[in-house]
């Protein structure tokens, strides 16, 4: 049995997206981080950061979310990832280029502009907002080059690549940044977010 444990964060629907689209057979269970549960005695022995997401999958626990959805997808006959070892390092690579820049960017600006108002009642650092931007308006530029001339980030069929990277962007529905001048980017991301395996990611979690 697999035990997804999550809470309402990009990091946890990256690993529920990769499960729907797999049709992985889970469980979910809703950490509440007001409550503490991601730093109860329990969760601390899943994940020893008391973060999430963390997976529990026959008695084994893990986690990482990207780690978490290489792991899913080579449960499952390597769907969305590759048994081929230059496929494989390119949607690496495209993940990595996710997580270590642009959705780093990117999460500054949801921490700035939705947790820190949630969660501390202040407003955003606009020197961080400020940095962020400048590393976007350097990166994103790939992100819609690359997408000009195919469907999803590694080809013309998803991969954990895309699995991986919408929630980043799903995220950012609630702050200030804009992405008119990437229409290639807005054309991906309305086409994956209508996707029936994302919108059943969101339904496991609490707004």
């Amino acid at each position: 049995m697999l035990t997804i444990y999550g809470g309402s964060t990009y990091n946890a629907t990256k690993v529920l997206f990769t499960a729907e689209e797999l049709g992985v057979p889970y469980e979910y269970v809703h950490l509440n981080f007001v409550a503490g549960e991601h730093k109860s005695p329990a969760h601390l022995a899943r994940h020893p950061l008391g973060k999430i997401p963390a997976i529990e999958h026959n008695g084994n626990y893990l986690f990482e979310s990207a780690s978490l959805c290489r792991y899913l997808a080579n449960i499952s006959d390597k769907r969305l990832y590759s048994a081929d070892a230059l496929a494989a390092a390119q949607i690496d690579q495209m993940v990595d280029m996710i997580c270590h820049h642009v959705g780093r960017w990117l999460a500054v600006y949801f921490y700035q502009e939705v947790v820190m108002m949630k969660y501390y009642k202040k407003g955003p650092d606009e020197k961080a907002i400020a940095e962020a931007k400048g590393f976007l308006e350097q990166q994103l530029p790939f992100l819609e080059k690359t997408l000009s001339t195919q469907q999803f980030l590694c080809g013309n069929e998803i991969t954990l690549a895309d699995t991986i990277a919408l929630p980043y962007f799903h995220a950012l529905e609630a702050t200030s940044l804009k992405f008119d001048a990437y229409p290639a980017i807005q054309r991906w991301y309305s086409e994956a977010k209508a996707r029936p395996a994302f919108q059943r990611a969101l339904a496991k979690m609490p707004a």
